[in-house]
């Protein structure tokens, strides 16, 4: 979320100052990245780049090209041989313990979406699936015969939401999300419109939209649905739309930066 809100002061109407900044938080942000091994959030990384060079059309494609290319400088500058022995297991995954453990990514979903079908209209409850892993689950009975059983996370938000929310918690989840994304949409539509503000609005929308891009994308292995990440960038969206709605009203402001 940072460094996709990071953008937004890299465009040219930025003070010198502030795209400095801006510049050295990105490369700060991309070595976060590297140095949590995370392969999730390579992933979303690159689902991050590549809407930002396909669909970030506030900014211009050789600002954008050049933004890329220098993060990826940082990317392979910072990154170690044992980070891309890391990243290789996602091409290369007959070996993963997520194929093949009982505690691995796929065995965990597959179990996720039994408690969800088992209980389709309420799930197990909030924040609960752990609970259903170390009680409930088939591994569970292993536990009578001296075995620990681990009582671990979804490993994707969405399988998380399903079982412990059930489908109508799953079906308003996606709904907020995909509100979201609509209503980022609208705002981005103001560019065409005269005004520094309206500009300064539909960057900021495309670079929330890169952001929610990104944590969707790692939602898919991480547990992220109670986390404060998605709902500060929901509000953000949210405040972002109120705003765009006053000034795209007769006698509404035309005028001033708008930053988040």
């Amino acid at each position: 979320m940072r460094l996709c809100c990071t953008l937004e002061w890299c465009c040219p109407g930025s003070s010198s100052v502030a795209r400095g900044l801006a510049g050295v938080g990105l490369a700060v942000l991309a070595v976060g990245l590297i140095r949590s091994g995370s392969r999730g959030g390579f992933i979303a990384l690159l689902a991050v780049a590549l809407f930002v060079l396909l669909g970030f059309t506030t900014i211009s494609a050789r600002a954008r090209l050049m933004g890329l290319v220098a993060i990826l400088a940082v990317v392979f500058t910072a990154a170690s041989d044992r980070y891309w022995q890391q990243i290789q297991t996602i091409f290369n995954p007959q070996q993963d313990y997520n194929l093949t453990s009982d505690e691995g990514r796929i065995k965990v979903w597959k179990r996720g979406l039994a408690y969800m079908i088992d209980s389709p209209v309420l799930g197990v409850g909030g924040q609960n699936f752990a609970v259903a892993e170390g009680t409930i689950s088939p591994l569970a009975r292993l536990q009578e015969r001296g075995r620990g059983v681990r009582w671990g996370a979804a490993h994707n938000t969405f399988i998380q939401v399903g079982a412990e929310l059930g489908v109508p918690g799953l079906l308003l989840f996606m709904g907020v999300i995909a509100a979201a994304f609509g209503s980022l949409r609208r705002v981005t539509r103001l560019a065409g419109r005269s005004g520094p503000a309206a500009g300064d609005l539909s960057r900021l929308a495309q670079a929330l939209t890169a952001a929610l891009i990104g944590f969707v994308t790692g939602s898919v292995f991480l547990s992220l649905a109670y986390h404060d990440i998605l709902y500060t960038l929901l509000a953000f969206t949210l405040a972002l739309a109120k705003i765009a709605h006053h000034a795209d009203t007769p006698g509404g402001p035309r005028s001033g930066r708008v930053s988040i």
